[in-house]
């Protein structure tokens, strides 16, 4: 496992007239990016200190945005200097400066009525605002504004957006059947999303993150569902006879891959959910599932075992063309990066080895492996970002849902979650 330790090495400070620096410190290798910006975080303050709601609510709310920023790998935080006390920020700046942060958050809670928490970001060296914000919501949804200012920080120091908005569906057994469940990129905020009672996996959300394709059981065939993630109502997409299972949304939501049996061998299919035609994708003998959608949309990738094992294909929707890009003993769950370069899928090299996270770039000239045969790895599914892996892991006997860096370092358990997780999806 790569260290997690950070370099202390200090790599620019540019001074250049008229402009403030930015403070850089070396990251010990995670995702490739050289280095990380060094942003001080002294503790969120309550209008009224007083107040021992609204200062705990301060404290919890600086602890998320905390491991937000941590978790996105793109700042180095400093915590120990002066707090800001209401008044005005630029005072405390030249400390914080002295510190090499080259930018500083402050934040102030308020509960005299709904929740408020009013956010300064500023260049620790010119003093200059980058942005002065108040977010206002009920406290009941305080995690949600945490994110939203983790997500903000980062677009407005990277130019990237931020991840901390997003969730992660998944198929669990904890209640003795297979249900689909959601909660928050960090492990927060777990709850069910299905109660069939019977067999429900396969969850895939729409680009927009409100719904969410599954397949279920609860009709006693697997019949392939739409959820709608606002009301929890749920409607039928298909239940033909034999396998409806959900591949992935185009990247305008208006069309679904989807593997369909019809008592058939498993094709694939194309499902306008505006209209709500269907049109057959391939004709083979064997079986060809799993499909997920290029960036563009102009191509899937998907699994057959037309050569004999499965292997990962690609498919030209325009011309219906199909490219080999495998050749191991098996491959299976093809996950098509955000940035379009890479497909992430779990296979084998010989048939005596467990299941592993591998990574394929679109010609099929270079195969990664991210996973060594700790325990079965499988399902792996992007981060929006395209920096972070999700996946199912046995390594500790039973299937649960890890993370890890794109190039395969860092894994580790997202969340305590009781029983075996399977199949997860992680949201835009």
């Amino acid at each position: 496992m790569t260290s997690l330790f950070l370099g202390l090495a200090l790599l620019t400070l540019s001074l250049q007239a008229g402009q403030a620096p930015d403070v850089y410190i070396a990251l010990a290798g995670h995702t490739g990016e050289a280095r990380t910006l060094a942003l001080g975080l002294p503790p969120f303050i309550a209008a009224d200190p007083r107040n021992k709601p609204d200062a705990l609510l301060a404290k919890e709310l600086h602890d998320i945005v905390r491991d937000d920023l941590l978790f996105s790998r793109r700042f180095t935080l400093l915590e120990d200097g002066p707090v800001f006390n209401g008044a005005n920020i630029n005072d405390i700046l030249p400390a914080w400066k002295t510190r090499l942060a080259g930018w500083l958050l402050a934040a102030q809670t308020d509960l005299t009525d709904r929740l408020s928490l009013k956010v300064w970001l500023l260049d620790a060296g010119s003093g200059e605002t980058a942005f002065e914000r108040t977010y206002r919501s009920e406290a009941s949804s305080s995690r949600a504004i945490a994110h939203r200012v983790s997500d903000d920080i980062v677009l407005a120091l990277t130019g990237k957006n931020g991840i901390a908005h997003s969730r992660i569906a998944f198929a669990n057994d904890r209640t003795g059947r297979k249900e689909i469940s959601v909660m928050d990129y960090d492990g927060a905020n777990l709850r069910a999303l299905t109660d069939d009672g019977s067999i429900a996996l396969l969850p895939r959300f729409s680009p927009d993150g409100r719904s969410l394709a599954y397949t279920s059981y609860k009709e006693e065939n697997p019949d392939l569902f739409l959820l709608d993630l606002a009301t929890g109502r749920s409607r039928t997409l298909s239940a033909d006879q034999g396998l409806n299972v959900a591949g992935g949304f185009s990247p305008d939501g208006t069309q679904l891959l989807m593997t369909l049996s019809r008592q058939k061998s498993p094709n694939l299919y194309l499902k306008n959910l505006v209209d709500g035609s269907t049109s057959r994708l391939t004709h083979h003998f064997g079986a060809d599932s799993s499909a997920t959608f290029s960036p563009d949309g102009g191509q899937a990738a998907f699994v057959s075992d037309r050569a004999g094992n499965p292997q990962i294909y690609l498919l030209a929707l325009a011309t219906q063309r199909v490219k080999r890009l495998t050749d191991l003993n098996w491959c299976d769950s093809p996950s098509w990066s955000p940035t379009g370069e890479w497909i992430a899928f779990s296979g084998r090299v010989h048939r005596a080895d467990r299941l592993d996270i591998f990574l394929v770039d679109v010609t099929g000239n270079q195969v990664r492996q991210l996973t060594h045969g700790e325990g079965a790895n499988e399902n792996p599914v992007w981060s929006p970002d395209g920096r972070f892996l999700a996946f199912i892991t046995t390594r500790h006997e039973r299937s649960e849902l890890f993370v890890m860096d794109a190039d395969g370092s860092a894994p580790h358990r997202l969340s305590e979650i009781p029983g075996n997780t399977i199949t997860p999806a992680w949201s835009n």
